[in-house]
């Protein structure tokens, strides 16, 4: 169940499953908080050293990858889009994407997740997000989304 506290909304595991119609183990986020509908929100994700793709990615130096890590930045971007969003609105199509990786993530601790809605006119979503891995900034990105639902011709 959302919550809210000081005007702002949290998003249990459970629920954001649901929300984002996305199950472990891809759903890379464990809670989103500090949400201001349709603005900015934040991500969380615990990684514990047997994380799943710690097993499989590169197993002689394993690392998370840079795909779940802009997975991860997008669920949570969906997230505040979507805590916004009537339910014939969640529908949102990614239409172009841009990362950047700046230290690798390849142990225990939190990966915290910043997004922000820049601009959404008629449907049309652009946002950024980064991420801080134990406190060092690891990756960023942009993005644009599109929802045919607001489509007007």
């Amino acid at each position: 169940m959302n919550i809210k506290k000081d005007n702002k909304i949290i998003i249990e595991k459970d629920d954001l499953s649901k929300i984002l119609r996305i199950s472990d183990p891809f759903l890379m986020i464990d809670k989103a908080y500090n949400i201001t509908p349709g603005k900015s929100g934040l991500g969380s994700k615990i990684l514990l050293k047997d994380s799943w793709f710690y097993k499989c990615h590169f197993v002689d130096a394993p690392i998370m990858p840079g795909t779940l890590q802009v997975e991860a930045m997008l669920q949570t971007v969906i997230a505040v889009i979507y805590c916004s969003a009537n339910s014939e609105d969640k529908n949102c199509l990614i239409t172009k994407s841009s990362s950047n990786f700046y230290s690798k993530v390849d142990k225990e601790g939190e990966l915290k997740i910043n997004a922000e809605i820049l601009n959404n006119n008629r449907g049309a979503i652009d946002a950024k997000a980064n991420i801080s891995f134990n406190d060092l900034k690891v990756s960023d990105g942009s993005f644009k989304f599109f929802n045919p639902n607001k489509l007007k011709i």
